[in-house]
């Protein structure tokens, strides 16, 4: 099912809306990360091939704007 970019948006604000909340909830960063990635990847599996570097570029903003690095 194709999304519009306002739709994909709103996901992805939500998901921004839970990262404090789980990262309050983990142990550590990796379970943080595993928690985290459980969530963005559905939502990347959810959308079409042609939202994914755009889905992907917002997840990476939101995680650098909270200070989580992934590398």
């Amino acid at each position: 099912m194709s999304r519009t970019r306002s739709e994909l948006d709103s996901i992805l604000d939500e998901l921004e809306q839970e990262l404090p909340t789980l990262m309050k909830e983990s142990e550590d960063q990796e379970d943080f990360l595993m928690a985290f990635t459980a969530l963005s990847d559905a939502i990347e599996d959810s959308v079409e091939p042609e939202d994914l570097p755009y889905v992907r570029q917002r997840i990476d903003e939101m995680l650098a704007r909270h200070g989580v690095k992934t590398s």
